[in-house]
């Protein structure tokens, strides 16, 4: 009988032992998994609350400000050029009285599949719409500077920004991978993509004048999940209208993966010129994770 008790304590004590080992063991192996991949574990809380959502808007709102303080030349639009820039990157829904603006290499995680499919159910109506005048088409180039004005003024303004960097590699991996190197497609851009003041002609600043529009929601595509089952409430859809799933963790875990893979292949000069390209979005908005932004310095925005 002693012995078996002997025996049983043996083997709890072995199991724990065991158990210990492993656990010591195995935290190097996730702790160079995590760097190789540039991934680290999502914490399992995907929401926030409404007071959380509505602080994080003023903070970028309030960045946002202060660039274009800094930039008073962008508060207004000159050129008619400019005006057809706009509306090219602007979306309009009239059912759902809102104008979102994105570059258009920004996948918006099922947030255009929802304004599809709402746009398409008769059930679905927003809470205390305003009248819309039935003049104005639902074609953006078709607007005149009235019209434009009183979208501007009654409709929710929605921005959605992305990494420049994860762009760029959307952006080689939809047409250019396995025609060219990453290194020459980089170099294309930087020949091809300097705008005003040297900066990229796609940069969100350029595409959605966000110092002109005083959009009303600032989404960083990195944080939609969160926050967009807010930005539903608040556009004024109703509880019924549940957010689109998500991309998969896996996806994002890979599309991580392979952009600090492909990051690794530039050169330190190619890498400051890309972040000099798109210096004004690294300036206006919090893109603190990206692979470019940890080399951007303040000097690069003059």
């Amino acid at each position: 009988m002693k012995f078996v008790i002997r025996f049983s304590i043996l083997l709890v004590v072995l199991g724990i032992i065991y158990w210990w080992m492993k656990v010591v063991t195995m935290a190097p192996h996730r702790k160079r998994m995590t760097e190789q991949t540039g991934t680290r574990e999502e914490p399992r809380r995907t929401s926030i609350t409404l007071d959380s959502f509505l602080h994080v808007q003023q903070l970028r709102k309030k960045q946002l400000k202060h660039f274009c303080n800094r930039f008073p030349q962008l508060r207004s639009m000159n050129t008619s050029g400019s005006a057809e820039h706009l509306l090219s990157s602007m979306t309009l829904s009239h059912k759902l009285m809102t104008l979102y603006c994105k570059p258009a290499d920004v996948t918006i995680d099922g947030w255009e599949e929802l304004v599809q499919a709402m746009e398409r159910r008769s059930d679905v109506t927003l809470r205390n719409p305003l009248p819309v005048d039935d003049s104005v088409p639902d074609d953006l180039s078709k607007f005149n500077p009235t019209m434009f004005t009183q979208v501007l003024r009654t409709y929710s303004k929605v921005l959605f920004v992305g990494d420049p960097f994860e762009r760029l590699v959307s952006m080689y991996m939809q047409g250019n991978a396995g025609e060219i190197s990453f290194e020459e497609f980089i170099e294309d851009i930087l020949l091809m993509e300097t705008g005003e003041g040297g900066v990229s002609s796609s940069s969100v600043i350029t595409l959605c004048y966000p110092c002109f529009v005083h959009y009303d929601y600032i989404v960083m595509v990195d944080f939609l999940r969160a926050e967009l089952p807010h930005l539903l409430r608040r556009i004024g859809l109703p509880d019924l209208v549940e957010p689109p799933p998500s991309i998969d963790r896996q996806i994002r875990v890979t599309s991580r993966w392979l952009s600090n893979n492909l990051f690794r292949r530039l050169g330190r000069q190619q890498s400051l010129q890309l972040s000099r390209l798109f210096s004004w979005d690294f300036a206006a908005f919090p893109l603190h994770n990206s692979l470019l932004g940890k080399r951007t310095l303040a000097k690069n925005v003059s």
